[in-house]
Formats: structure tokens, sequence, C-alpha cells
């Protein structure tokens, strides 16, 4: 988690802090239903921001995401709500899950860019809470000069802690992009440098009932070959290859037959190995299962390289 993240949790954090402690002192200057509404508003924004914030940041993980975007969500609604009575925080609550599942959601749909537009958007909303107290008309319908003040005090205090979380937010965004730039200048240097490992092409043959999937693969000449052999079936299997004048610089990993120019891939039942090499003979070459048995039933297939 970055600082970015970080920061945001932070400030939703010392925001419940706050709304709780006017929603305590407001209580009963407010109906239930007015409470209820607060309480809505509060967990509904603070669920979308952390659901879009985690859904970004743990992308491919959305079930992860979606749970600690409930469970913020939700404890942020309890909270604000149990100041109301049940309903408001049983209220609170559902709405915290709600939210937390359609940011989470939301977040893994968007890129990180769009993810802090949304963040910021909905952070403000959650800072707007505390205009609601100052908005609000009051169980007694009293305006004087001291109740003005009164509803003057949330509203600008509202300000400061909007300008002072959205400036901080400002600037932990910036990191961000600092740490964006760092990230594309490594990229830049590492495709500079080793222009060979990023062409490499990625491989996978699987044995499923005692065949080979797929038979026929192409290769291009002088492109580095990351071969994985992923046996699905209750009993081991390999691959065996003869391409002549493999490149010097072959890597190859895990098991590999000592013959000059020989790809060698053994795997056990339900076991993935993989293998490096690179190709620099044009030509079409036959692979095979060298297990007893194996190759008389089938188990034959073919690399060209172009």
């Amino acid at each position: 988690m970055g600082f970015y993240q970080i920061f945001i949790l932070a400030s939703l954090t010392v925001l419940t802090i706050l709304v709780l402690l006017i929603s305590r002192n407001a209580k009963n200057q407010i109906n239930s239903m007015q409470g209820m509404m607060i309480t809505m508003f509060f967990s509904m924004n603070t669920g979308l921001t952390v659901g879009i914030l985690f859904g970004a940041s743990l992308q491919g993980d959305l079930f992860f995401s979606t749970i600690l975007a409930c469970i913020i969500g939700s404890v942020a609604g309890v909270l604000i709500g149990s100041n109301f009575g049940v309903l408001s925080a049983l209220e609170g609550v559902m709405t915290g899950l709600m939210s937390g599942m359609m940011g989470a959601m939301l977040g893994e749909m968007i890129n990180e860019n769009q993810s802090i537009t949304l963040v910021r958007i909905f952070l403000f909303l959650s800072i707007s809470t505390i205009f609601l107290f100052a908005i609000l008309p009051r169980k007694n319908g009293k305006e004087n000069l001291q109740s003005k003040w009164a509803t003057l005090k949330p509203l600008l205090l509202g300000l400061f802690i909007a300008s002072y979380f959205l400036g901080g937010v400002t600037f932990a965004e910036k990191q961000v992009k600092i740490k964006e730039r760092s990230i594309h200048n490594n990229h830049s240097h590492i495709i500079t440098e080793d222009k060979q490992a990023i062409d490499s092409k990625d491989i996978t043959i699987q044995t499923i009932d005692m065949k080979y999937t797929p038979t026929e693969i192409v290769l291009e000449k002088d492109q580095q070959v990351s071969l994985t052999l992923n046996n699905q079936d209750n009993i081991e299997h390999d691959i065996e290859v003869i391409i002549p004048n493999l490149n010097e610089g072959t890597q190859l990993e895990h098991e590999h037959s000592s013959k000059e120019n020989m790809i060698h891939l053994h795997a056990q039942s339900k076991e993935i190995k993989s293998i490096r090499f690179t190709p620099t003979t044009t030509g079409s070459f036959e692979f095979v299962c060298t297990v007893p048995g194996h190759k008389e039933l089938g188990m034959v297939g073919k690399i060209i390289v172009k």
C-alpha cells in the first residue's frame, strides 16, 4: 500500500471521528429521519471512496478489495448511525456494504488516473456531511443571531477541513505521478538495455488425456522463448525436441538433457515445468513424450521456426 492510499484512509479516519463528534453534539437538535439521512449520506460516500481506492490499487483481486471496502463502509455507517438510533445504525451498515461493493467493482474497471479523480470527488462528498448539520432545520425551529452563528460554525469548519484534506490529496496525488514517472523511466531503461527479454514469447503446452495441447507451435528465429509444460494428467509426461544451433546465451530452467541442442522438460502428475531458449535456425522440429508408450499413443507435436 502506497503513500496515496495511506493518506486517503487516514483522512477518512480523521473525518469519521469529526463527524462522530459533531453528530453526538447535534443529535438532540435534529430528528431521527434527518439523522438517518446524514448516516446514509456519509456511509455511502465513504464506502464508495474506499471501494474505488482498493478496487483500483488491488486490481485482479476483486474479492479482497470488496471485503475491505464493505467492512470500512459499514463500520463508518454504524459509528455515525448509532448516535441517532438503531434504525440509523442498520441503515449505515447496509449502505456501507452496498457502496463498498459498488466502489470496489468500479475501481476494478477503471485505470489509476480515473480512480484518483473519483476518489477526490467522493472524498469531498464525504467531507460535505458536515454541511448537512448546518443546513438541516432544528427541532425548535428558532432562528436568532445565536443560532445563525451556530449554523455558520460548522460551515466554516467544513470549508477548512475540505481545504485541508483536498490540499493533502493534491500532494498525495503528486507522489503517485512521481512514482509513475519513475516506473516509466525504469521501464524505458530496461527496454533499452535488454530488448530481447521484452520481446520474448511465452508458450504453454498442456498434457490432458494423453495428448499435447497445442500440437503445433510457431516461433520466430532469434526470439527468446519461455516454454512451459503443464501436466494435467495423473501420470508423468515430458517434452523432448532437438533444435540445431540454439543460441549460446540460452538459459535452461529445471531439467534438460545433456545432449547438445536438446530441449527436455519433465513434469510429474499435476506439475508445471518451464524452460527458456532462443532458436537460431529455421525449420520444423518434432517434439515427443519419451515416457515409454506415450509417443505411440499420439503424444507428438511440432515446433516450426520461421
